[in-house]
């Protein structure tokens, strides 16, 4: 018989099991404690993102920290950057106002020089109608003067002329043209041109259109008149232009206007903030800073900083005799301590306090305690 014989049996591999990890929640009662049993795959997950999350931050702490002086030095740039460009505007507007005062000094200058010039051409032109009628007369360019009313040989003197209607005709025929008049009697003729001296002059006559000789004297003489009075009122117009009172009248314009130009520069900042210690109303200013300001960049005056050095400037003046741009000084009592500018009709402009910023006001609105004017006109 056969013997059924039973196959050993190899003995199993027992499988490799992988370790986890188990979490377990206690709590003070005595409870059994929850347990979770977490695979390596999850956990190795959390620790990657725990450690990812601590690399982000730290990297994000050394950024801030490195980036905070280049982000300060950002902030100063685009400051600098700010005031500058302030700065550009401020002289531009300066170049504009320069630019138009000067445009209109030239058109003033030019406005003179046409007078002038209109002047000279109607003396030139009124003295060549004398030199042509002088040569239809037959008298000399330049007749010699008399003086006082002494007689000269071959004269008539002067305030004893004798009538129009004892002078010679002169003849004017129907001759062609070309035919010469007959002289008139030239101590007669020098007569009638120094007779009258006020008389305008009328149309010039055409030869051919006057009729004797009395007509033809009478123009000669209007004309020489006319010739005499342009000349003395362009020699006149010249003194005038040289004279003192002319230079003082130029003189107060000039100041007039340039006083204006510091009131509409300083008008032209109502509403600015008020910054203690500020000295660019662009940016913030305060009252002595303020007319401190104006005053060097439309006036072209340049005064100390405080309100109680500036009250030591200038010369000292009433409220009646101030004039637009002089300063208006207040105290606290005890020193100056606020100045502000005068613009007329009693009011002043000024940068008032950090609510009000730069505005007007009435010039008493507190008691002033000097007014003096640093202009000088």
């Amino acid at each position: 018989m056969w013997k059924r014989t039973e196959k050993s049996k190899r003995p199993r591999k027992q499988s490799k099991k992988e370790t986890g990890f188990t979490l377990l929640l206690l709590s003070n009662s005595e409870k059994k404690p929850v347990q979770f049993q977490l695979p390596p795959l999850f956990f190795k997950g959390l620790l990657t993102v725990v450690l990812l999350l601590l690399g982000l931050t730290g990297y994000g702490l050394i950024s801030a920290a490195l980036l905070k002086p280049v982000a300060r030095q950002k902030a100063a740039l685009e400051q600098e950057i700010a005031l500058l460009k302030v700065e550009q505007d401020k002289i531009r507007s300066e170049n504009q106002n320069l630019k138009a005062y000067t445009e209109q000094q030239d058109r003033e200058m030019h406005n003179l020089q046409e007078v002038s010039d209109e002047i000279k051409s109607n003396i030139e032109n009124l003295q060549g109608r004398d030199s042509e009628i002088r040569g239809k007369l037959g008298l000399s360019e330049n007749p010699p003067a008399s003086s006082g009313n002494a007689s000269q040989p071959g004269q008539t003197p002067v305030g004893t002329a004798q009538s129009t209607a004892e002078l010679q005709p002169l003849a004017l025929g129907d001759a062609g043209e070309g035919e010469e008049y007959n002289k008139l009697d030239g101590s007669a003729a020098e007569v009638i041109l120094q007779r009258e001296s006020s008389v305008q002059l009328s149309v010039m006559m055409g030869a051919r259109q006057r009729g004797n000789t009395m007509q033809l004297a009478a123009e000669l003489q209007r004309a020489q008149a006319l010739v005499s009075l342009t000349s003395e009122n362009y020699d006149e117009y010249e003194g005038v232009v040289a004279s003192q009172e002319f230079q003082a009248q130029q003189r107060a314009e000039r100041a007039q206007q340039r006083r204006q130009t510091v009131i509409g520069y300083a008008l032209s900042f109502l509403g600015g903030r008020y910054v203690y210690g500020g000295e660019n109303p662009y940016s913030g200013t305060d009252c002595s800073g303020f007319t401190r300001y104006i005053l060097s960049h439309a006036g072209g005056v340049y005064i100390n900083r405080t309100a109680a050095e500036q009250a030591q400037q200038g010369r000292e003046v009433s409220i009646e005799e101030a004039k637009p741009g002089d300063l208006i000084f207040y105290s606290n009592g005890s020193r100056v301590n606020h100045v502000a500018m005068y613009i007329g009709d009693g009011r002043v402009v000024h940068a008032s306090n950090e609510r009000n910023g730069i505005m007007v006001s009435r010039w008493n609105y507190r008691t002033p305690v000097h007014i003096r004017n640093i202009l000088g006109e």
